[in-house]
């Protein structure tokens, strides 16, 4: 089972979501949180914050984690891949993001808009997987 760590941002009443690029391989043109395979023996919220900051540019100071959400594993719809995930929610102190290639652009959304907007499969739940407090916190309580 393939081990992949995906990082929610916030910011304000906000949560940041990334086209994927047609250079990768999974979900081109969808939008999405921020993922990257989980290498074996990796801390899983070492590597989430590495990930932010390929993808993103923030690290650091710009980036607090705000919980760690439980492990899910969610079956992928194309193949009989399951994934095992690993959720982390994290507060951006700043909206400006400077992209890498993975990604051809990002927003900062209201909950509500999520629905309007073509994302993968699996983000509401790994949203849902930070737990209800935090749902109700950053507003996703109204998905």
């Amino acid at each position: 089972m393939p081990d992949v760590v995906a990082g929610i941002l916030i910011n304000e009443d906000r949560i940041g979501l990334f086209k994927r690029s047609h250079l990768v391989a999974g979900d081109p043109g969808r939008w999405h949180c921020i993922t990257g395979y989980l290498p074996a023996g990796t801390d899983p919220l070492d590597h989430a914050r590495v990930e932010i900051g390929e993808e993103t540019g923030l690290g650091g100071p710009d980036v607090l984690l705000v919980r760690r959400g439980a492990c899910l594993d969610l079956p992928c719809p194309d193949d009989d891949v399951v994934w095992r995930v690993h959720p982390f929610l994290f507060h951006a102190t700043h909206s400006g993001l400077s992209l890498n290639w993975e990604h051809d652009e990002y927003r900062w959304v209201l909950p509500a808009e999520l629905i309007e907007l073509d994302t993968v499969d699996w983000l509401l739940d790994v949203l849902l997987a930070l737990g209800p407090s935090a749902s109700r916190a950053h507003g996703l309580a109204r998905l």
